[in-house]
């Protein structure tokens, strides 16, 4: 992984991100992070929100899909820009890890990754909670679970 394991935070679908460009930095115009995804990931929900979002492949392969519209596979140096309250999902289906730089405008996916980061490191396995306060900062932050996990596709 790129840099040090220090600056390296836990998503709550199991993801590293690092914070290269916090959004305190542009005046809460901009926010650019470094994401890992794991290899086989699984694809998450769809999911929608205000601000938007450029995912740029440095490694590997990645999987990405806006609900309702074919799936596709973005290889590294591609990159692929989703528009405000446009529902999309992304995930891995190969064994190696993937590097993507997502770049958020306006900020504040920053936060929501500081922020959960704290939270996993908070809750334990026996805290009945979890899943409610997950959802509650998913709400706090605007992102909207709006359609099932998407297939995953032949590769």
């Amino acid at each position: 992984m790129p840099g040090s394991d220090s600056n390296w935070m836990q998503t709550l679908t199991g993801a590293k991100i690092r914070i290269t460009t916090p959004g305190a930095d542009t005046d809460n115009r901009l926010t650019i992070i470094d994401f890992i995804e794991p290899a086989n990931s699984a694809p998450p929900v769809f999911t929608r929100h205000e601000f938007i979002e450029v995912f740029c492949v440095i490694q590997g392969t990645l999987c990405f899909q806006f609900l309702d519209e074919p799936a596709c596979q973005l290889s590294a140096g591609e990159q692929i820009t989703c528009p405000s309250y446009k529902p999309h999902s992304f995930w891995n289906q190969t064994a190696s890890r993937v590097h993507i730089q997502l770049v958020c405008s306006p900020a504040g996916l920053d936060q929501f990754f500081v922020e959960s980061d704290a939270l996993l490191q908070s809750l334990t396995n026996a805290n009945d909670n979890a899943d409610t306060e997950r959802q509650r900062l998913r709400t706090r932050y605007g992102l909207e679970h709006v359609g099932k996990p998407p297939p995953r596709i032949k590769l």
